[in-house]
């Protein structure tokens, strides 16, 4: 007898098989409503359980079945509950969803079909029918698909062996579309263990339909497929390249990328890097090693005789890099690099070398309490063709303004102490420069008592001192020597005299420089408007105007610079009567309901009180001025300069803009001017960012030689799931032969992996 329901219930199993269809046969009549679930007969002797609150779900039984559809009946020949229409039968956290099912409540079976969706020990694998197992998780999937993120797993037919195990043939495994993948993984056969490690036999990587590689036997995690990077190209210094690079990922910290890089040109380079990264943020670093036997380290008679004495066939760079947290208040920060030469990262990583010329070796550890900071570092030089100050070690504490006790004053303190070195690279050695070191110790006090005058001007004196401690001290002598003319023929014809300064080290000495000071200044601002301002959504607008002067005067110390070893600034230090001046000025509106400076600029500059004449000073020294401006949102421009007013000329002057209107256009420029030094101007625009097509140029120019250092352009086309881009370089090389440097690449790769490691 058949009962059906056209309403959705649920009907849960609980009491016996046999009960249950005596219950059926007890004159159930066609059409008669079922109650709307069946439960498990409660123990009479046990205290009822308190009712749940309307709006609680209970939590799902582990040990009862509990079957829903649109229509339910029971097939009494064959002990089973039919399903038809939306179905979803559960236990526990597990469940199977289709069209159509057939449930056997004592053995914990289910036979689905149609829309299928089975859900067990937090996996989900879809297909068209199942013999499914509650009790053991077993079961023959036919059609199959998983989804493990990124990737789709899917099968033409599939079987589960275990409850850790299933076995699949006609496999595909892809980021894109299942249906018509545009890139995918395909095997014969492979087993699936834990949903991540695959086991596959006669595995082809394809582009749509196209085989590009093949290998007989794999077994991987999942994951492994999206760890391959292949960049392939040429370049006119390196030849036909293909960079390839293979990450793997040990666990949520641990991570490995491996090298391998074919350059025609210049031969085959191997690099490996290990990479940590604390998922709390605790700390991160990279260990790498690359090493590539150089066929052509050169490529012409001038760079040749530039670089033949410090270059061999074999060239190498040793990197370590970290940043560890140790607790809330210490963190140690580590960058060592050792290269076979200077130009090994400029051949074969530029990207890097753009950023830093001469790459950096410090040990830093770091303490911040709530008064003070103390730290200890330690600068190095590893290559010895490279000019540096070491510092072997240096000790710093410095005291945070603090107010001293119940008074009105203030007080701060900065203090080092380090073994100083200056090393010169062996072409300086050569033109004459020897290494000369120190140890030094540098303490500074100073006591400040804020006042506030006529309500609103602010005036902080200052009186502190500075001491400094040199082991050594500079001593230049200068000698005269009586040098013999001699004609073409080697005959003595006269005499001249030829000085000579010989520099020496002297004996120890401690500086005193007492400095007293005081700062002022006052903030003043008016309303310009009330509402909206007409620019976005800002409302009101006002300028805020902060004049200020900083007056230093420093005492002659009793060892002036000249007398010193120079090793940064604090050796520069010498008398001082100056008074800093300058005005801040800030445009103001509410923007989203928070201030918002539309421009802030600040211009000032340092009045001499007490110039020397002899040497040229005057009294008003060099002009600076720095604005930031942020009219709207999708708009930038930073700049920065100073005007030498003696010389009358620019000393400095960068500023950068920028425009994003997101999808449609992003770009900016970065103008860089030092006299006498640089002049540079590089552009990056980039047309319809992240969108299904993406045009990018990049230009640097030296405008000092006049000069194109480089341009580049990239295209990108985005399909459903693939990146492909290709990009051309171009750097006018003007060697002997004048020919340009250029490199053209190709890449492709899955959208859900934008990342990429190796520099073309």
């Amino acid at each position: 007898m058949e009962t059906t329901h056209s309403h959705r219930f649920g009907l849960r199993y609980g009491l016996a098989v046999a009960l249950l269809a005596a219950a059926w046969s007890a004159g159930t009549a066609r059409g008669q409503q079922l109650a709307p679930a069946y439960a498990p007969p409660r123990d009479t002797a046990a205290p009822s359980a308190a009712p749940a609150l309307a709006d609680e779900a209970p939590a799902p039984d582990p040990n009862v079945i509990d079957v829903q559809a649109d229509s339910l009946s029971y097939d009494a020949v064959r002990n089973l509950i039919v399903a038809d229409g939306a179905v979803r039968v559960t236990k526990g956290l597990d469940s199977v969803e289709a069209d159509y099912a057939e449930v056997d409540t004592v053995r914990e079976t289910v036979y689905a079909k149609g829309n299928l969706c089975v859900r067990y020990q937090g996996s989900e694998w879809r297909g068209a029918e199942t013999h499914f197992n509650f009790r053991t998780g077993l079961g023959d999937f036919g059609a199959f698909s998983l989804r493990k993120e990124p990737f789709t797993v899917i099968a033409e037919e599939s079987h589960r062996e275990d409850a850790h195990r299933m076995s699949l043939s006609g496999v595909i495994l892809t980021t894109c579309e299942p249906d018509n993948p545009e890139y995918s993984v395909r095997a014969s056969w492979a087993s699936l263990e834990d949903e991540s490690i695959i086991r596959a036999k006669h595995v082809r990587f394809q582009l749509g339909p196209v085989p590009f590689f093949y290998f007989p036997y794999i077994k991987a995690n999942i994951h492994w497929f999206d760890n391959f990077e292949f960049t392939p190209g040429y370049s006119s210094t390196h030849g036909a390249f293909l960079l390839t690079a293979y990450r793997h990922r040990f666990n949520d910290t641990w991570t490995s990328r491996t090298h391998l890089d074919i350059r025609t040109k210049r031969g085959v380079g191997l690099g490996e890097d290990i990479l940590w990264d604390d998922p709390g943020g605790a700390y991160e670093g990279i260990a790498r090693a690359y090493w590539i036997n150089d066929r052509k380290p050169w490529k012409s008679d001038s760079q040749k005789a530039e670089r033949e004495d410090l270059i061999e066939d074999n060239r190498y760079w040793l990197r370590f890099g970290d940043r560890h947290n140790i607790t809330d208040r210490d963190y140690l920060l580590t960058e060592l690099n050792y290269v076979s030469d200077p130009w090994m990262l400029h051949d074969f990583f530029d990207d890097t070398y753009q950023k830093n010329v001469q790459p950096e070796n410090r040990v830093t550890l770091t303490h911040r309490g709530d008064l003070f900071t103390a730290g200890i570092g330690v600068v190095m030089r590893l290559n010895d063709f490279y000019s540096n100050v070491s510092r072997l070690p240096e000790v710093s504490f410095d005291v945070n303004r603090v107010q001293i006790l119940e008074t009105p004053f203030y007080y701060e303190s900065a203090n080092t102490m380090g073994f100083l070195k200056k090393e010169y690279s062996e072409q300086a050695q050569d033109a004459g420069n020897e290494d000369y070191d120190a140890f030094r110790l540098d303490t500074r006090h100073m006591v400040y008592w804020p006042t506030r005058s006529f309500g609103f001007l602010s005036i902080v004196p200052r009186a502190g001192y500075r001491g400094t401690y040199y082991s050594k001290t500079l001593e230049t002598a200068v000698y005269t020597n009586v040098v013999a003319i001699t004609n073409e023929m080697g005959l003595a014809v006269g005499t001249t005299n030829e000085t000579e300064t010989v520099l020496s080290d002297g004996s120890s000495v401690w500086r005193n420089l007492p400095e007293f000071g005081a700062e002022a200044s006052f903030t003043a601002f008016g309303m310009l408007m009330d509402g909206p301002t007409g620019i976005e959504e800002d409302q009101g607008l006002r300028h805020v105007a902060e004049p200020y002067a900083d007056w230093t005067l420093r005492l002659k110390p009793n060892v002036e610079p000249d007398e010193l070893w120079q090793f940064d600034s604090v050796d520069e230090l010498d008398k001082c009567n100056t008074v800093l001046v300058g005005m801040k000025n800030y445009l103001q509106t509410k923007r989203k309901g928070r201030l918002h400076n539309l421009i802030y600029a600040d211009v000032y500059t340092t009045l001499n009180l007490d110039p020397d004449k002899d040497n040229g000073e005057d009294t008003l020294e060099n002009v600076g001025a720095k604005a930031e401006l942020l009219p709207f949102t999708p708009f930038y421009w930073n700049l920065q300069g100073v005007y030498d007013v003696q010389d009358s000329r620019l000393y400095t002057f960068d500023t950068q803009a920028g425009l994003d209107f997101e999808g449609y256009f992003r770009g900016g420029v970065d103008y860089r001017f030092k006299d006498e030094v640089r002049e540079s101007i590089a552009a990056d625009v980039s047309l319809f960012p992240e969108q299904r097509w993406e045009a990018r140029v990049y230009a640097r120019v030296d405008l000092e030689e006049n000069e194109i250092e480089e341009h580049s352009y990239y295209l990108i086309h985005r399909t459903k799931c693939l990146g492909i881009g290709l990009g051309l370089r171009i750097r006018p090389d003007h060697t002997d032969d004048g020919e340009d440097d250029y490199s053209v690449w190709f890449r492709i790769w899955p959208l859900a992996f934008p990342q990429f490691f190796s520099e073309p």
